[in-house]
């Protein structure tokens, strides 16, 4: 990593910025999943939304359990780019930028298996992905190899998972209750472990453990919050993506776009305002998840049934 950051020295600003840029189009990736999956096909992207979901919940328990320091903490002559320290959150081990473009990555590789090109162009973004960590300072090559590692997991478990539901009438039931039990003992988990305390010289703490919850308290609640809207939407909603025309696309990512922009500026505003911030993220990335695979589908499929589109 010590090598890295003397090249990324040497190489200037502006690159050490398109990098970074790079590097933080993970969170746009989830967005454009979401937005696949109502306007392009259905049946594929909420597999993708799947995968991902699967891999955030194993790479948020893996983090909170491993409880590894940032390389800059366990470090000090490790200086990780001042633009990318706001994405930089919680602990290091595994990587979650890598572990979403993996999971997204390799699940859209599995989906179009006979176009070559997209998966050439996706193995090397998450080759980027994994390369821009490690040469900004936020991560060391275990961070990345680890989350590239829980992404084919994933993958494998998005493929078990969709067979046990496509197998027998009844199924989805059980993988929503199971997945609820899940995710309680995981918050549990996540709000009762012990975690380091470790203090600087100045006797500050290093990592302060609220903090740490607060991106496994996202993690989860966007990965229950996809299992409880692909569960009522399965059921009641039921949209189609096939010979979808353009209005009814374009209709579409408006409803999406404008729920995604009422949660993080006015849901989200609120809540990190008067209730604590764990529970702040954990709505927002409950009502991320939900309003994009089941409030949105309900809303557009009415407004779509009113036009006779």
């Amino acid at each position: 990593m010590l090598w890295l950051q003397d090249i990324r020295m040497q190489a200037g600003e502006t690159i050490e910025n398109i990098l970074a840029l790079i590097s933080d189009t993970t969170p746009f990736l989830v967005v454009i999943m979401c937005l696949l999956y109502v306007m392009v096909d259905k049946k594929k992207f909420c597999r993708v939304l799947f995968c991902y979901s699967i891999c955030v919940t194993i790479n948020a328990f893996v983090k909170i359990t491993a409880c590894v320091y940032r390389p800059w903490i366990k470090e000090p002559k490790i200086v990780p780019a001042k633009n990318s320290l706001a994405a930089a959150t919680g602990y290091s081990f595994p990587s979650g930028h890598t572990a979403a473009a993996s999971s997204c990555s390799m699940e859209m590789i599995a989906e179009y298996k006979q176009n070559k090109l997209l998966a050439v162009l996706l193995i090397l973004y998450i080759c980027v992905v994994v390369f821009t960590r490690m040469f900004l300072g936020c991560h060391t090559p275990q961070d990345v190899l680890v989350a590239v590692l829980e992404g084919f997991l994933a993958v494998l478990a998005t493929a078990a998972l969709m067979a046990f539901v496509e197998k027998k009438d009844g199924n989805d039931k059980i993988l929503f209750i199971a997945a609820n039990i899940l995710f309680a003992i995981l918050i549990v988990y996540a709000l009762i472990k012990p975690y380091p305390i470790d203090r600087d010289a100045a006797g500050e703490i290093l990592v302060s453990p609220k903090k740490m919850q607060n991106d496994a308290m996202f993690d989860f609640s966007f990965a229950l919050g996809f299992v409880h809207a692909w569960f009522l939407e399965k059921r009641f909603v039921k949209f189609s993506t096939d010979g979808i025309s353009a209005r009814q696309r374009i209709l579409r990512g408006v409803v999406e776009a404008l729920f995604g922009i009422v949660i993080n500026l006015v849901i989200y505003s609120i809540a990190k305002q008067y209730v604590d911030k764990r529970l702040a993220k954990f709505i927002k990335g409950y009502l991320y998840s939900f309003a994009a695979a089941y409030l949105a589908p309900l809303v557009f499929s009415k407004i779509e049934r009113a036009l006779k589109w």
